[in-house]
């Protein structure tokens, strides 16, 4: 069978891990055929596959390509790659925040059904939060992120932070577009669960943490589910060592009929 063609834009730590984990053929049946980002030229990759321009990387003829950026590369690019019909991974979920950019991309994806991806990231017992919704038994969703400072907040302002403080405490909208770099995790949940509006958030620094700790409290007429996950940080400290590797489960599961069953 020959190797799906993925493009990757972003290539921070997440992006690099990506790359390095595919490269290393960790999971078979792709090929990277082209990275897009603004410092691409100081990377150390081969040339053949950096990509200068967003229509570099098109060339390439990618019939996957994974958004490792930000919130900003994902609105810019979504809907191009969607047009192109281009299956696309997601990982600045935050960006569906943004109650018009998430109704424009739902409703092209509606139109020309190509397949958009929102890998789980840190995050367990989705699968429960979506079948509650689906059948409309779930009524509260919370979440409460507890981070290193300077995983929240500027290296001068996180060694202000000498215990733990609330940043902020409202709903998964406000949250996402407040710290967009940090909470993918509550926009995740709020897609998968009661939306964004709904769905609470407290976002906390604490300098007693070395790890990303996310806990997840959902009710409803099916009973009560509740998750605590310790993520230890990627070199991005922003960032979870699991996001990278539910980039490839998600690919996984595009390859194996028995694991998208699970």
């Amino acid at each position: 069978m020959k190797n799906e063609r993925i493009g990757i834009i972003g290539f921070g730590s997440i992006g690099q891990e990506i790359y390095k984990k595919i490269s290393k053929k960790i999971i078979n049946g792709y090929s990277i055929v082209g990275i897009f980002s603004d410092d691409i030229d100081s990377k150390n990759i081969s040339k053949k596959i950096k990509c200068k321009s967003f229509e570099e990387l098109l060339k390439k003829k990618p019939n996957i390509i994974i958004e490792a950026a930000s919130v900003k590369a994902c609105k810019d690019y979504a809907e191009k790659i969607l047009i192109k019909r281009i299956d696309f991974i997601c990982l600045s979920v935050c960006s569906f925040a943004d109650k018009s950019f998430f109704i424009k991309i739902f409703s092209l994806n509606k139109k020309i059904k190509n397949k958009i991806y929102i890998p789980t990231g840190a995050i367990s017992g989705l699968d429960a939060i979506s079948a509650a919704s689906l059948s409309k038994e779930l009524r509260n969703v919370k979440l409460i992120q507890r981070k290193p400072p300077k995983a929240l907040m500027s290296d001068i302002e996180s060694k202000k932070i000498k215990k733990e403080k609330i940043l902020l405490k409202s709903t998964a909208r406000r949250v996402c577009k407040e710290f967009p770099k940090n909470s993918n995790i509550a926009a995740t949940l709020a897609i998968c669960g009661i939306g964004f509006d709904k769905t609470k958030v407290i976002v906390i620094a604490d300098p007693k943490v070395k790890k990303n700790i996310a806990e997840i409290e959902a009710l409803g007429k099916f009973g009560k589910l509740r998750v605590i996950l310790e993520n230890n940080p990627s070199s991005n400290p922003k960032t979870s060592r699991l996001t990278a590797m539910s980039i490839i489960l998600s690919l996984n599961k595009r390859k194996s009929s028995f694991l998208s069953a699970f």
